[in-house]
């Protein structure tokens, strides 16, 4: 019963989750990047562009 109740639970909130990263700017991701300590240079290469495009989209 209780895996039942947990699998119920992961059901309703994924979705959640997933609409909130959908809908998460770019800028606002690029700085929880910077918070959990990666470099720009890795931000960068994530993106596609280069670390200074990195810094100056996290501050758009």
């Amino acid at each position: 019963m209780n895996t039942a109740l947990a699998w119920m639970a992961v059901l309703v909130t994924l979705p959640l989750i997933v609409l909130f990263w959908m809908t998460e700017s770019r800028s606002t991701r690029i700085q929880r990047l910077r918070r959990q300590g990666l470099t720009w240079k890795v931000i960068a290469a994530r993106y596609g562009c280069s670390a200074t495009t990195a810094r100056r989209w996290a501050n758009a």
